[in-house]
């Protein structure tokens, strides 16, 4: 039976879901699977450590623990370990600035298992050195796939030493009908919802993290500048997330009561916001995919997403479903916002109805798609001498993606 070995740093709701549709592929095809998390902090609902059924399971190495908190080394140490005792003859693990991604490749040199990488970065993320990019390029000679988004990826892993036939696509995807059928719920009860979220009539949403990376501050311009130019029939911003700008957010928010900063939402609360939202707005400077978009796609939302995003050129059909724009230019995202909020009510669903059709096709069958094709790829020869002691030497860093 081939035993295939999945791993993250942790599993919030969207590797759950992935997850889950792998584990009844692995049933149905005589497989078994092992999903491993570095920590177990994602509060929100969702199978428990332990078996999914009979020939998958769950393993948390630090549960409880801040991944912020561990040691590169740490986790190197116990995630290689942990291989060493399963002895999966297929790992799918994070890209090698991860210790759980340098712990796969150090197992794969060692076990001589096959090791698929699963990485969403591009050319507009990576703003490392040449040199660091030459050592990556060194430690992937002992990997032998990389399984990424679609193919508007595939160029810069071209670059980083892997040809065509080893890369596979479909890695970022969501429960889309999950995300469907909560805002379906929302807008059926729309009156109701809108006065137990306490949520305006008619809002942009934005639904992330609050990184400075995140573009708020672009977005927050270009709102003033969109009020400044559209004085009669404004629509609202509702601002949905946690992270260490909330406090400077709140704060300059406080002066807009067209701004409603709502902290971190999750479940049936974060589906009434995409719901009855008239369009989701994402404006990261940069963002390796931006799996909000997937989120508000299914959800039946047009889009207005930044260039910066690796999904843009992807999943946004220009006036179709949504709008592009450039990373941190206030005028032409004022101007969109402009533009969405004139739309009448039908050519608006228009647009979402859009969005839904678009994502269809970025289902979790197409994770286990990707994943499938990974197994046809066969093993890459031994790797050079300097590829394995970079790979020996190198246990990846902790840090925030």
């Amino acid at each position: 039976m081939l035993h295939l070995a999945v791993i993250w740093s942790n599993f919030p709701p969207y590797n759950r879901a992935r997850l889950r549709q792998l584990a009844r592929y692995c049933v149905d095809h005589q497989m078994r699977l092992t999903a491993i998390e570095v920590v177990g902090q994602d509060p929100s609902p969702g199978p428990e450590t332990g078996q999914w059924n009979n020939e998958s399971e769950r393993i948390c190495c630090f549960p409880g623990k801040d991944y912020q908190l561990l040691t590169a080394r740490t986790v190197h140490g116990r995630v290689r370990r942990l291989l060493e005792e399963l002895r999966p003859d297929v790992v799918f693990a994070p890209a090698t600035p991860f210790p759980e991604g340098m712990a796969a490749v150090a197992y794969r040199n060692h076990s001589g298992c096959r090791l698929f990488m699963m990485d969403d970065a591009w050319e507009q993320t990576d703003r490392r050195a040449r040199f660091i990019r030459s050592a990556k390029r060194m430690i992937h000679r002992s990997i032998d796939g990389v399984f990424v988004p679609a193919e508007s990826h595939a160029g810069y892993f071209r670059s980083l030493g892997f040809p065509d036939d080893r890369i596979v696509f479909g890695v970022d995807v969501v429960d889309n009908e999950y995300f469907a059928e909560g805002a379906r719920r929302a807008r059926a009860a729309a009156a109701e919802t809108r006065a137990v979220r306490d949520l305006p009539m008619s809002y942009f949403l934005f639904a992330g993290r609050l990184l400075p990376r995140k573009g708020l501050t672009t977005l927050l311009d270009a709102y003033d500048a969109y009020r400044r130019a559209t004085p009669h029939g404004t629509w609202s911003l509702v601002i949905v997330g946690s992270g260490p700008g909330e406090e400077t957010l709140r704060r300059r928010a406080a002066g807009y009561s067209e701004v409603h900063v709502m902290g971190r939402k999750s479940g049936g609360e974060l589906l009434d916001c995409f719901g009855l939202a008239g369009a989701l707005v994402v404006p990261s400077e940069w963002d390796p995919w931006s799996l909000v978009v997937n989120e508000g796609m299914a959800s039946g939302l047009p889009v207005i997403v930044s260039r910066g995003c690796g999904c843009a050129s992807v999943l946004v059909e220009e006036g179709s479903n949504g709008w592009t724009f450039e990373s941190g230019d206030v005028r032409q995202l004022a101007e969109i916002l402009g533009r969405a909020s004139r739309m009448p009510a039908d050519a608006l669903a228009q647009m979402g109805s859009r969005s839904s059709e678009i994502i269809a096709r970025w289902s979790l069958d197409r994770f286990v798609a990707g994943v499938v094709d990974a197994l046809a790829i066969p093993r890459r020869e031994k790797p050079d001498p300097a590829s394995r002691v970079a790979a020996r030497l190198w246990k990846g860093r902790i840090s925030i993606k």
